[in-house]
């Protein structure tokens, strides 16, 4: 009688530790929506609306990110074996064309996307260092180059370990946003933000639909990123936790952005807000 050997290898399996759990997913989410814009948004709304408009815009781009939100989360309990993102599901339901299209444009997005990005922050950094400039010179440009090569290399020592400095930085990002809401409702002025709240005052805004046109170019860009927890899917600890981690950073990112946007109007007026250098 021969004897079995049990050949399974003695390497530890995965555990839940080395997953995402809801924390860090939302993170990630906030993280991936929160990034330059919101700290030019006042100025971006301001420019084409007035505060109608702008409420308007905030209530009908809610409703179709929330809309949209929803269907990651269904996707992602349905079809529990797509784990890429928007790639997967583009490939599984309409073929492998039409998923290359989507992850090809996806990623000419991002790169596209962190380019802006790059240019923000070296455009503000020069308040301090003046030599980067309008954030287009060649120092600002290596500094950039610094900055993208370091998140590279941030990513590819693993996904968690990115995960885990993306909350830090999702911290740091929400931390002087919240302090700046809480100063600006102290502040905020009744009579400012009522001056003009229609726009009909001012005849270079035009109607209140082109005032709600204009602030969908803007509402519609900050919600890039909604799908962050999708795309990493794969880590999430718990299925469930990918579209409760997609629908609390929508709410996050959405009380962010119109309070941003909205209490600022109620400090400056519609004028002197657009008229302010961006960033």
């Amino acid at each position: 009688m021969t004897t079995t050997v049990d050949t399974v290898s003695t390497t530890p399996a995965p555990t839940a530790t080395r997953k995402l759990g809801l924390g860090l997913l939302t993170a990630v989410v906030i993280g991936s929506m929160l990034g330059s814009g919101v700290f030019s948004l006042p100025q971006n709304m301001a420019a084409g609306a007035a505060p109608l408009a702008i409420i308007i815009g905030w209530a009908i781009s809610g409703v179709g990110i929330l809309a949209l939100a929803f269907v990651y989360q269904g996707l992602s309990m349905r079809k529990p074996a797509l784990d890429a993102g928007p790639y997967a599901y583009a490939k599984a339901g309409f073929g492998p064309f039409i998923g290359f299209n989507s992850a090809w444009g996806y990623w000419l997005s991002a790169w596209i996307g962190n380019v802006s990005y790059a240019v923000v922050m070296f455009s503000a950094l020069s308040y301090f260092f003046p030599p980067f400039g309008e954030g287009n010179t060649w120092q600002a440009i290596v500094g950039a180059s610094v900055v993208l090569w370091l998140v590279h290399a941030l990513i590819l020592s693993g996904v968690r370990q990115a995960a885990l400095v993306n909350l830090v930085t999702t911290i740091a990002k929400i931390a002087p946003l919240v302090l700046f809401i809480v100063l600006v409702i102290f502040a905020f002025k009744v009579d400012v933000f009522t001056l003009d709240f229609t726009g009909a005052g001012n005849l270079e805004l035009g109607s209140l639909l082109d005032q709600v046109k204009s602030t969908m170019l803007v509402t519609l860009w900050v919600f890039i990123g909604i799908e962050g927890a999708s795309v990493i899917s794969a880590r999430a600890g718990r299925r469930s936790d990918i579209g409760v981690a997609t629908i609390i950073g929508f709410v996050v990112a959405l009380a962010i952005y119109s309070l941003v946007s909205l209490l600022s109007l109620g400090i400056l007026s519609q004028p002197e807000l657009a008229a302010l250098k961006n960033p």
